[in-house]
């Protein structure tokens, strides 16, 4: 009865969100329309050219064979660090170097290629969530803040805050070694490129269904927000690359460190999406993105005490950058959001249980 009723509510908040999303469609149609324009120029200009080729390497890495080679010889570390086979540490790198979906999409084919199981590579795909290089050093710390240190400062915040992450979720969640680890088939070399570049079409296609909505989302609440800083915060929890031209400039570097970290919830949706058939238990995901944001930040603040960078990054004035007492609230915030978030990882363990 109980569950009878529970699948009544969500019926209802189905029926509900699908009415205001025609609302908003109708009312605002000019803003979704612009948003829709934006998110595509974004998808072409963006997405697809530094992506695609990552997508159809990791594709490839897998379906190949390759990516059991070469984990081989790190397995003890792979189960050591994160409690996960020996292909997942390729994948984890492979996310770092390649950006944010990268990770999940291989974690999909390694569960149909039947090296890892639906727990392992649910396991994977949260901890492998990284803003690549190109993102960070390229677009946000040459273009948006003219400064390569900038850059350089935010990836090795993002890695530290993935390796810490992938700590912990090697010890909270729980993972079920698959029936086998041999792979199911092999493919052909003229058909195994076919595949590759299909599996990565069909990913670029749904991220980039994920980012047009974020953007035309970030619209809509620009033009209801009667706060720039709210839609500011809102854009870059929406969608980060679109946040990040909004942040930088006019908040601390550690303030955008923490939403890289956490990603924004376009890009949680890519990686739902490329997890396919797999299903990953939202919740938990969402609170992991949240500590590695934390992490992120308290590693770019560290940074910068220990090498400054000249405040032109943030303003027009050419000041070093100082740290007072100012920042102790801030970082007393973030313990005790740290420790809400470890409290309910252990509350989420235990319903999965």
């Amino acid at each position: 009865m109980k569950r009878k009723k529970l699948f009544e509510y969500r019926n209802i908040i189905k029926v509900l969100t699908a009415a205001l999303g025609i609302y908003i469609s109708i009312r605002y149609a000019a803003e979704c329309t612009e948003g829709i324009k934006k998110g595509i120029m974004f998808c072409l200009e963006v997405l697809i050219p530094s992506l695609f080729l990552f997508m159809v390497l990791s594709s490839y890495l897998v379906r190949s064979g390759l990516i059991q080679a070469l984990s081989k010889p790190f397995g003890s570390l792979t189960r050591s660090l994160f409690r996960l086979p020996p292909p997942s540490l390729p994948v984890i790198l492979l996310s770092m170097i390649g950006g944010y979906p990268i990770g999940a999409r291989s974690a999909a084919l390694l569960y149909e290629e039947g090296q890892l199981s639906a727990s392992e590579a649910e396991k994977t795909a949260c901890i492998a969530v990284c803003a690549g290089p190109g993102f960070l050093i390229n677009y946000v710390g040459n273009a948006l803040l003219h400064h390569s240190s900038a850059g350089t400062i935010l990836l090795v915040s993002e890695i530290a805050g993935v390796l810490i992450t992938g700590l912990m979720v090697g010890r909270r969640m729980r993972s079920d070694p698959p029936i086998r680890r041999t792979f199911l088939h092999h493919h052909k070399q003229n058909s195994l490129l076919i595949r590759c570049v299909s599996d990565a079409s069909y990913a670029a296609y749904r991220m980039c269904g994920m980012v047009i909505l974020g953007a035309a989302c970030i619209e809509v609440i620009g033009s209801l927000s009667p706060d720039a800083a709210v839609t500011d915060l809102l854009s870059a929890a929406i969608e980060i690359t679109g946040g990040c031209q909004r942040l930088c400039g006019h908040y601390p570097l550690y303030g955008i460190a923490f939403f890289i970290g956490f990603g924004g919830l376009s890009v949680h949706g890519q990686i739902f999406a490329g997890m396919g058939e797999i299903r990953v238990n939202k919740a938990l995901f969402f609170l992991f993105r949240i500590i590695q944001g934390i992490i992120a930040a308290v590693c770019t603040y560290i940074l910068l005490m220990v090498f400054p960078i000249q405040q032109s990054v943030f303003n027009s004035t050419d000041v070093p950058m100082t740290f007072g007492t100012y920042a102790t609230p801030v970082a007393s915030a973030a313990l005790v959001i740290l420790s809400l978030c470890f409290t309910g990882s252990v509350h989420q363990k235990q319903l999965r249980r």
